[in-house]
């Protein structure tokens, strides 16, 4: 038990309370994505050579000065916490934007903020947080590096192939290396998610940037993945959110027996299971953000949203297509393109299963 009290600091029940100003942001960036992200405008994106649009990525920078929400003020941002940057992500998840919010906005951004305070770094961390250059944070891969050469493979790194910066860490500490220099090889990757191309790095002497030393790359290394693992949380509550509404609304619209199918108890009931789901992951992701922006060090919040918002994606995203009927199976319908992320963010993020591993861990058991 003292374990367990250790790793979930108490905290004031005022960190989660509704905010007037996340839902005035979170109105901004849906009318933003409303206008100019519809799932058409998603999958053509998608299907572009760079994988996203880059007139929609300007305008996030631009408009919502998506790259510099968490960087502190003292670095040159805005000074956000990832309790308000869950507002934006849970948005951008239920668009299913292919756009690399989550890993040049968000990690690489967050990286670069932690990172020594180098003219390097600093060089770095003000193209990223204006957008001007696109960043992605390797999580898995075996790198060595010596007299500033890397040498290794960066294994499915998300948006690899397409950024123009890779960050990757170890004991020696976390580097970053251009994707187009000499001895930086990407090898796309058939994936499952086309909204969230994937790439192996492989490094063969590439010259690396050092952005952290040894003596704090194991802890920043940590906050950056408890910090992905709220904000991959926060766009499955987004997803969640998003497949609700799209099922209460052909629920009430496709008939059977002469009356709409929401009429059905049997129906009504699969859908509040839906919204249980919908509120327990949104919970448990606005606590884990606000306990990071105070105590970053604190791992079991960020593991429970993990395991709570993996468990309720999942279920809800096979859920709509059930309830969608034939229609949901065929490829011109939305339904399909939520269960592709939501298997595919298993495979790099982790199960609900591994997330309840860490949890027992953490808490000794």
């Amino acid at each position: 038990m003292t374990q367990s009290l250790a790793v979930w600091p108490e905290a004031a029940p005022s960190i989660v309370a509704p905010l007037a100003e996340h839902e005035e942001l979170r109105d901004v960036v849906r009318r933003l994505l409303e206008r100019d992200a519809d799932h058409q405008a998603v999958r053509h994106a998608a299907d572009s050579a760079r994988g996203w649009s880059d007139d929609l990525w300007l305008r996030l920078n631009k408009e919502v000065d998506i790259g510099s929400m968490i960087v502190p003020e003292e670095r040159g941002g805005a000074g956000f916490g990832l309790r308000d940057v869950v507002v934006v992500l849970e948005e951008t998840g239920a668009a299913l934007l292919p756009e690399p919010v989550l890993e040049s906005s968000v990690l690489t951004a967050l990286t670069f903020s932690l990172a020594d305070d180098t003219a390097a770094a600093r060089e770095l961390l003000a193209a990223v947080a204006a957008g001007d250059l696109v960043g992605t944070v390797a999580l898995a891969g075996s790198v060595q590096v010596t007299d500033g050469r890397a040498t290794g493979t960066l294994a499915r790194v998300v948006a690899g192939a397409d950024s123009d910066l890779v960050v990757f860490g170890g004991e020696d500490g976390v580097f970053v290396v251009r994707r187009t220099d000499p001895g930086v090889e990407t090898r796309r990757l058939e994936v499952l998610d086309t909204t969230r191309r994937q790439a192996d790095v492989v490094l063969s002497g590439a010259e690396v940037i050092d952005v952290v030393g040894p003596e704090r790359a194991e802890q920043v290394l940590a906050h950056v993945r408890r910090a992905a693992t709220v904000a991959v949380a926060a766009e499955h509550v987004g997803i969640v959110r998003h497949q609700l509404d799209a099922m209460v609304e052909y629920v009430g619209q496709r008939e059977q027996f002469g009356r709409p199918i929401g009429s059905f108890q049997a129906i009504k009931h699969r859908l509040a299971d839906v919204l249980t789901d919908l509120q327990r992951a949104r919970s448990a992701v606005v606590y884990a953000a606000a306990l990071y922006d105070e105590a970053p060090d604190a791992a079991l919040a960020a593991e429970v949203a993990g395991a709570v918002a993996t468990d309720a994606v999942i279920r809800t995203v096979h859920e709509a297509v059930q309830l969608h009927g034939g229609i949901g199976f065929t490829w011109e319908h939305p339904a399909h393109f939520y269960v592709r992320r939501a298997l595919g963010d298993e495979g790099i993020f982790g199960t609900a299963r591994e997330h309840r591993n860490r949890i027992a861990d953490l808490a000794g058991i």
